[in-house]
């Protein structure tokens, strides 16, 4: 048998995004050492191939070179019905699944990352068990000492972060969490803003660029208006203007970005309509919160139905999940709206986003 087992450790590192920095201090070598026998130039000693095999969730066998192809053709079966799985959202029926899966590669990190988002998926009451829970807050954090890439570490944060917050309300605890997440200032968009100055960027880079942070910066603005500023009966009508004032900033810098990347603040302004709409139904001006509300679902009607690179969930729905105007339509069932829930034309808001829904 031609045993390759160089050229396998190759390319299964660069198939899971693995520096050979990464690899050996997992295994107490040199990075020099995985050179070396990446290049074939030596081979590892025989008490490396069960930690080597251990880590890309492999047997010894597959790292030798037996059957390594059709195992990968398995995995990749798993990282498609796992896409299939998590279109809209897991669900607790997702889990066994997973579960089978992780046995089959228990070193792949995409499975497990997959478990732990099932594990703590709401059930039929709304609420995910509090085991399957605790078994997924092990998980990331696992992954988040074990990721060998920047990127897949934020993806655990973020993923801690909304669990403490929406599952156990520990306002501390995912505030702690959200804190091992990189700066603003250390972000690349405000880096080269701030330090470059435009010089070298791509036309395409700098727009995106300016599409990122206007698209932060406008949902910072809002929630501070309606969350951070006093929120009395006589500061709602200086809370509009500045409501106002954010969806002209939105349309600004829509037309300075253009194209589909600039309509993706679409999602913003008709979230900022409905901001709107809450203090109209506070102050009891009914035909103003309509206006608001027919305004919301105009934008939302405009939403894209394809992302661009680095908008993220829910705002812009990707392949087989939901339309923006899917997440609006539930707001429409709070308890301020049954003022207006008789009315013609706030049942022509929930008809509108009804069929804009898929």
């Amino acid at each position: 048998m031609n045993i390759t087992i160089g050229e396998n450790i190759r390319k299964l590192r660069k198939l899971r995004s693995v520096t050979q920095e990464a690899l050996a201090e997992h295994l107490n070598v040199t990075p020099q050492a995985i050179s070396r026998w990446e290049s074939e130039a030596g081979f590892p000693a025989i008490e490396y191939l069960p930690d080597l095999a251990g880590f890309f969730g492999i047997s010894v066998d597959e790292l030798l070179g037996v059957k390594l192809s059709e195992r990968e053709a398995r995995r990749m079966e798993i990282y498609k019905a796992i896409t299939r799985l998590g279109e809209g959202g897991y669900t607790p029926d997702a889990i066994p699944l997973l579960r089978e899966a992780h046995a089959e590669f228990p070193g792949d990190r995409t499975i497990r990352f997959a478990l732990a988002g099932a594990l703590s998926s709401a059930g039929d009451d709304g609420q995910p068990e509090k085991a399957n829970v605790q078994e997924a807050e092990k998980i990331l954090w696992d992954l988040v000492h074990q990721a060998d890439s920047d990127d897949f570490r934020f993806d655990c944060i973020r993923k801690l972060a909304v669990m403490y917050k929406d599952y156990w309300h520990d306002e501390h605890g995912y505030e702690e969490i959200v804190s091992m997440l990189p700066s603003l200032h250390s972000c690349r968009e405000f880096f080269l803003a701030d330090c470059f100055d435009g010089a070298n960027q791509k036309q395409e880079i700098a727009r995106d660029n300016l599409r990122k942070l206007s698209q932060w910066f406008s949902c910072l603005l809002r929630d501070y208006v309606a969350f951070v500023l006093p929120n009395e009966p006589e500061t709602w009508s200086a809370k509009l203007d500045r409501l106002d004032w954010i969806i002209g900033f939105c349309g600004q810098c829509m037309e300075l970005i253009g194209g589909k990347d600039a309509a993706m603040l679409e999602a913003n302004i008709a979230v900022l309509h409905r901001y709107k709409a809450t203090y109209y139904v506070a102050r009891g001006e009914t035909d103003e919160a309509l206006s608001a509300l027919e305004a919301m679902c105009d934008h939302a009607a405009k939403v894209p139905t394809e992302s661009a690179e680095g908008v993220r969930k829910p705002l812009v729905p990707e392949k087989g999940s939901h339309s923006f105007a899917w997440y609006c339509l539930p707001f429409m069932n709070q308890e301020r709206y049954d003022a207006l829930r008789d009315t013609p034309r706030f049942r022509a808001v929930v008809e509108r986003l009804t069929a804009l829904s898929v």
